[in-house]
């Protein structure tokens, strides 16, 4: 009785859903701090190390693109399965590669894996537990992110000092190992279909213009993640050491944005969405132009980081809402947009800082995030104005 009372423990929904978040941010989160060192040993630039973001983040968003398109899928203990055993395997590739293509091609497969864990991982928020529980689960889901960076920076900065192949064995293929025994304690699922004889939640032009928005803020939010350490490292000649501590700092800000965000993301609404991400182009402005110090751009990080928070549950509660019936879809496509955003953010990110410095990065990211607002503007103007009022009632 309490081995399978244990066993039902960790096979909770929240469990769970934490560990394939936690394990889908940890093989993201180990290139930022290393990224100067991959640089050096590969003879290429630091932005041109930055592109192997854009690579995980394009084989990510193919394949969150093939889940929301296909008309039948296996069911959510499956695919996250396949999700983290791929995060594992990309990440001992990536500790263990000759060359730079060599890395970009298990950054790939690290890509493919992280895909599935964030488009599974939150619709499964969604289908595993009882309505009312949802909000709660949701908000573990997307916890798992933040608490990746606080706990997996502090241990990146320890490792580093063995070298940047160590971390990616200490931090997101030891993740990818306990996020795949988790999964695999939750109960067999029942294959999905898609349900119903309506136009499919891919063509759905509001699915379609949510899904832009967020890769538009994702793109953005991406290259903050991976060129803030070169930024603390290059600005302020912080140690490695240092810059993962602070960033892991930084990322502890997320965790009070995500749960303080859960009533509000039962009222999630375009507007509120809106305004949050406008928040963030006029601090990322602020970190790249002003170059304010080290102790004020470590604080807006974590401003960013707790508005992140916020800005990530009233983002899903909106996918999910909007189309109730596919969930699994929709948050494909948020997916899909969140690792193209990888792409395009690194792609940008890497194009900014190469033409103009900090400040040029800091433009840039500023107009990518103002973009993710104008894009939801035709749901803006039609929203009534006593919605408000409603939420509060």
């Amino acid at each position: 009785m309490t081995a399978s009372r244990y066993r039902r423990r960790l096979g909770h929904p929240s469990v769970v859903v934490f560990a394939c978040l936690f394990a889908s941010q940890a093989g993201l989160l180990v290139l930022s701090p290393i990224l100067v060192d991959v640089a050096r040993e590969f003879g290429v630039s630091p932005g041109t190390a930055g592109q192997l973001r854009a690579i995980s983040g394009a084989t990510g968003g193919v394949t969150a693109l093939v889940l929301a398109t296909v008309p039948r899928r296996p069911g959510p203990r499956e695919l996250l399965s396949v999700g983290a055993a791929l995060v594992a395997l990309g990440s001992a590739f990536s500790a263990a590669a000759p060359s730079f293509a060599a890395l970009a091609v298990a950054q790939g497969v690290l890509g493919v894996g992280i895909g599935l864990l964030v488009a599974v991982g939150i619709a499964a928020a969604g289908e595993w537990p009882a309505p009312a529980k949802r909000p709660y689960v949701l908000a573990w889901a997307i916890a798992g992110m933040p608490a990746a960076w606080i706990a997996g920076m502090p241990v990146v900065g320890a490792v580093a000092d063995a070298g940047w192949r160590a971390t990616w064995i200490a931090v997101p293929a030891a993740a990818g190992l306990v996020a795949l025994a988790l999964v695999r304690m939750r109960p067999p699922d029942a294959p999905s279909r898609r349900t119903g004889g309506g136009v499919a939640p891919w063509k759905r032009p509001e699915v379609a213009r949510f899904a832009g928005g967020e890769l538009l803020a994702n793109a953005a939010w991406a290259a903050v993640l991976t060129y803030s350490g070169a930024l603390l490292l290059e600005s302020y000649a912080m140690s490695p050491a240092m810059v993962a501590l602070g960033l892991g700092l930084m990322a502890t800000a997320m965790l009070p944005g995500t749960f303080s965000a859960r009533r509000a993301a039962a009222h999630a609404t375009p507007r509120r969405l809106a305004g949050l991400t406008a928040f963030q182009a006029a601090a990322v402005l602020a970190l790249g132009v002003l170059r304010p110090g080290v102790g004020v751009t470590l604080a807006l990080l974590a401003a960013m980081a707790f508005v992140n928070g916020w800005r990530t549950m009233l983002a899903s509660a909106l996918g999910m809402d909007g189309v109730p019936e596919d969930r699994v879809a929709v948050m494909s496509m948020r997916a899909a947009a969140n690792q193209f955003g990888y792409l395009v953010g690194a792609a940008a990110g890497g194009l900014a800082l190469a033409l103009g410095g900090f400040p040029m990065l800091g433009v840039t990211l500023a107009a990518l995030f103002l973009a993710a607002v104008l894009i939801h503007f035709p749901a803006l103007v039609r929203t009534p104005a006593p919605v408000p009022q409603e939420r509060g009632a």
